[in-house]
């Protein structure tokens, strides 16, 4: 069975975003990425400088010290999924930022991108977390066990019909970063087996006030 895979991660500063941006626009050396390939990803905005500059100015004006900026989020599959390189991809990534746009608002959605140079596609997407105060809020969106898993069943069921179902609800899976992840998911036959019993949640160690 194939799993649709949401995983969200928290991004506190601009450097911290502009690490995770440069793995994004392959601007440093990127583990299991074929440069062969890069010509396949696909951005909204040309390069990384673009969407920073986004990020900066959709920022409110007051920005406390330890608000979350920006959250990215990673869309994928299970490796084995029959939909991979056909006309279902398409409509995955498109129902995918689709998501995002309603849950965040189209405006709060800086910029998408699609990696087709490693093993299994995904989609990176970097989205203020602006509430309807206008203020930035990452806990409305992500706070808690509860709504990160409602998060998980809505965008699941959105996309069942394609052939992905949701991963296992209330497993003891580790968290791990968005980083750490992207390697996971590259292991076909390793993701396999793991994303039956795997909860893909975001990394919660930390207590957000953000």
């Amino acid at each position: 069975m194939a799993y649709a895979i949401l995983r969200a991660e928290k991004l506190k500063s601009f450097g911290e975003i502009g690490g995770s941006l440069s793995h994004t626009y392959r601007t440093r050396p990127t583990h299991n990425a074929d440069p062969t390939r890069k010509k396949n990803n696909s951005h909204d905005l040309p390069d990384s400088a673009l969407v920073m500059d986004a990020i900066k100015k959709r920022m409110p004006e007051k920005v406390r010290k330890n608000a979350v900026l920006c959250v990215e989020y990673l869309i994928t599959g299970s490796p084995e999924w029959d939909g991979w390189g056909t006309d279902k991809e398409a409509i995955y990534f498109d129902r995918a930022v689709a998501f995002l746009k309603k849950r965040h608002g189209a405006e709060n959605v800086i910029s998408t991108s699609i990696h087709r140079d490693e093993t299994t596609p995904h989609l990176v997407a970097y989205v203020v977390p602006i509430d309807e105060r206008g203020k930035l809020n990452a806990r409305a969106f992500l706070g808690g066990r509860g709504k990160l898993s409602a998060m998980q069943t809505f965008f699941a069921d959105c996309v069942k019909d394609l052939g992905l179902e949701r991963g296992l609800e209330g497993s003891k899976a580790r968290h791990t970063t968005i980083k750490d992840f992207y390697a996971e998911v590259q292991k076909p036959a390793l993701a396999a087996k793991k994303l039956k019993v795997l909860e893909i949640e975001q990394r919660l160690e930390v207590p957000e006030v953000g």
